[in-house]
């Protein structure tokens, strides 16, 4: 959307005067915006007056899209930005370029999933449920032997003893 006022660069922010029917907006660039704004305040006074909450937010969103350009993959030339948005890497040569982002770019990808949940081949269904039943059992005998209950965890750990047993023995 462009300026109303000048009409020329693109309107970045929104002044809303008035309101309930009497409300009006107007959809500014940063520099009309700076020359319209009627700021009557001294800033030792009022440290957060609507022209340095302009500013910061202006310096903001150049420091960001600066930080997203720097970015780039040497190989193939992929940005940050782009393997974000596509979740895709251009090359093998950006999971090393972009080391310290792949685990956020990974969890974003898969919807905050760290587990696979997804579909079991039929053949491996019964082994990945007693692996899981042994983790499961495993972590609770670490919790009673924390808290001290030796009996319990010696019940628990027999339970252990007897899955991997009848599990070694199909």
């Amino acid at each position: 959307m462009k300026c109303e006022i000048c009409g020329e660069r693109e309107a970045t922010i929104q002044i809303s005067k008035g309101s309930g029917l009497s409300q009006k907006e107007q959809y500014l660039c940063e520099h009309c915006a700076g020359q319209t704004m009627d700021i009557n305040y001294n800033q030792a006074e009022n440290p957060f007056d609507i022209q340095t909450l302009l500013q910061m937010l202006a310096n903001n969103a150049k420091t960001e899209q600066e930080t997203a350009e720097e970015h780039a993959c040497p190989t193939c030339g992929s940005t940050l930005q782009s393997v974000v948005q596509n979740g895709l890497f251009g090359c093998s040569h950006c999971y090393e370029y972009f080391e310290r982002y792949v685990p956020e770019i990974v969890t974003r990808v898969q919807l905050n999933q760290q587990r696979h949940i997804g579909k079991i081949p039929s053949q491996a269904h019964d082994t990945l449920k007693l692996k899981r039943d042994i983790e499961s059992l495993e972590r609770t005998l670490q919790e009673k032997v924390k808290v001290q209950a030796f009996e319990e965890a010696a019940v628990v750990r027999d339970q252990i003893q007897a899955l991997k047993d009848g599990g070694a023995d199909e």
